[in-house]
C-alpha cells in the first residue's frame, strides 16, 4: 500500500516531468516557428527566380551587381538635389544612406528602405519627387501623419495635398482634375492604403495619370503594415501589389523603421519589389532616453507626477506628448494639465476633423506644449524641438499597465 510519502514523492516527479514537457513543447515551437520563416524565404527566392525567367547562378550574379552598384556616386542631378535638399528644405547635409536612396529612386530602381525614426526616411522619397516630373504618389497609414507632412510640404511652398475622408469637395475635385488632366500643381499626393483598396474612381484616375506619362514615383510608408508578422499589420496594405502589376515602370519605395528578415522578405514579396535595392540604416538612436517610473493608483497624483515632470524637466516649454489609453482619458488629462498651468489639448479619432487640424496646427506652432492623444496621434510626427518628450499613462503591452508609466526624451 502506497504511504503519503510516496504519493507526493510520484507527484513530484510528474510535476518535473510535465515542466520538462513544456520545455519541448517551447523548444519544438521554436523550431516550428523558424522552420516556416526560412520556408517562406526559400519560397520567395524560388519565385524571384521564375520571375527572372533565368537560372541560378544567372540571379546571383545579377543581386551581386546590384549589391556592388556604388550609389554614392556622381549622377548628373546631384546639384539639382543639393539646391533642393539646402534651400528648399533648408537641410545642410544628407544623412546615413539618404543620398544613395534617393539616387537609387533617381535612377528608377525599385528601393527598400530601413530607418530608425528621425533617420529621415521622408526627404528619400520627398526629394526625388520634387526632381522627378510628374506626381509622386505617398501610401501613410494614419490621418495624423499625414496632415503633419502635407503640412510642413505646403509650408515649404511644395504643392502637396492629401485625399482622404477628411478631404474636402474642393479639394477632391482639384485633385482628380490634376491626375487626370494634368492641370494644376500638384507634386506630392498622399493617400490611406484603404483609398487604393476600395476607391474604383481613385485607381482610374491614377491609371489615367500614369498613362499619361505622369506618375513619378511611388512610395510606401510603415511598409512593415504589409507583413503579418510586422507588429502593425494592415490588411488593406495587401492590396498594394496592384501598383507594381498596373504600373511596372514606376519606382516603387518601400520605408519602414525596423523589420526582421522575415517582414522584409514579406514585404518584398506582397509589393512584387524582388529585385529592390535594399537599404538598411542603424536602429541605434543615442539622442533618446528611456524611464519607467511607479505609477501611482491615484489618478489626480499621475497627473500631478506628470506636470511636475513637465514643468522640471522642460521648463522652455518644449513639446511633448502624452498618450492614453481611452479617448475620455485624453480629454480628462488635457484639462486637468491646463489646470496646473500647462498648455495643453487632446487629440483623438472621435474628434471633428477641423478640431483635430487646429490642435495640430497649433501645437506645431508651438501655441500648444503638450497634446494628450491616443496612438492615432504621433507615429512619424515631425517636430524637431530641443527637448521633446513622449509620456504613457498605460502600457496595454504590459502586465503592469495599472502601476507603471513611461516616458522617452531626445
Amino acid at each position: 500500500m502506497e504511504t503519503e510519502a510516496d504519493v507526493l514523492e510520484e507527484l513530484l516527479n510528474i510535476e518535473t516531468e510535465i515542466e520538462d514537457v513544456q520545455d519541448q513543447i517551447k523548444l519544438l515551437l521554436e523550431r516550428q516557428e523558424k522552420l516556416h520563416e526560412r520556408q517562406s524565404e526559400l519560397k520567395f527566392l524560388l519565385e524571384a527566380y521564375k520571375a527572372s525567367g533565368t537560372g541560378n547562378s544567372a540571379n546571383e550574379n545579377a543581386s551581386r551587381s546590384s549589391s556592388l552598384e556604388d550609389w554614392s556616386g556622381s549622377f548628373e542631378w546631384d546639384s539639382q538635389a543639393d539646391d533642393v535638399r539646402l534651400n528648399i528644405f533648408g537641410i545642410p547635409s544628407y544623412r546615413q544612406n539618404q543620398k544613395e536612396i534617393i539616387n537609387a529612386i533617381m535612377s528608377g530602381r525599385d528601393v527598400l528602405v530601413i530607418m530608425a525614426a528621425g533617420g529621415g526616411k521622408s526627404l528619400c522619397y520627398q526629394l526625388p519627387a520634387i526632381l522627378r516630373d510628374g506626381v509622386a504618389l505617398v501610401i501613410s497609414p494614419l490621418l495624423s501623419l499625414i496632415q503633419d507632412q502635407v503640412m510642413g510640404l505646403t509650408a515649404l511652398g511644395i504643392p502637396a495635398f492629401m485625399l482622404t475622408s477628411t478631404t474636402s469637395k474642393e479639394n477632391e475635385k482639384f485633385i482628380y482634375k490634376a491626375l487626370e488632366k494634368g492641370e494644376g500643381e500638384l507634386k506630392i499626393l498622399y493617400v490611406t492604403p484603404e483609398k487604393i483598396s476600395k476607391s474604383k474612381r481613385f485607381m482610374s484616375k491614377l491609371e489615367k495619370c500614369h498613362n499619361a506619362g505622369r506618375l513619378s514615383l511611388i512610395s510606401i510608408d510603415e511598409a512593415h503594415c504589409c507583413s503579418q508578422w510586422g507588429h502593425d499589420f494592415r490588411p488593406d496594405y495587401k492590396s498594394l501589389s496592384i501598383l507594381k502589376t498596373q504600373f511596372s515602370n514606376v519606382p516603387v519605395v518601400a520605408l519602414t523603421a525596423t523589420a526582421t528578415q522575415k517582414v522584409q522578405y514579406d514585404v518584398m514579396e506582397m509589393l512584387r519589389i524582388p529585385k529592390c535595392v535594399k537599404f538598411v540604416s542603424t536602429v541605434n538612436r543615442p539622442n533618446l532616453f528611456y524611464t519607467v517610473r511607479s505609477k501611482s493608483s491615484v489618478g489626480k497624483v499621475v497627473v500631478d507626477e506628470i506636470a511636475e515632470f513637465i514643468q522640471e524637466s522642460y521648463s522652455n516649454s518644449e513639446s511633448g506628448i502624452v498618450y492614453c489609453f481611452s479617448r475620455k482619458e485624453c480629454e480628462q488629462v488635457a484639462a486637468e494639465l491646463r489646470e496646473r498651468g500647462i498648455a495643453a489639448d487632446y487629440y483623438h479619432a472621435d474628434m471633428d476633423v477641423n478640431a483635430r487640424e487646429k490642435v495640430h496646427t497649433w501645437w506645431s506652432k508651438n501655441k500648444l506644449q503638450v497634446i494628450v492623444g491616443t496612438v492615432a496621434f504621433g507615429m512619424g510626427i515631425n517636430k524637431p524641438d530641443g527637448g521633446y518628450y513622449y509620456i504613457r499613462t498605460n502600457l496595454p503591452v504590459l502586465s503592469l499597465c495599472s502601476d507603471v508609466y513611461f516616458c522617452n526624451s531626445r
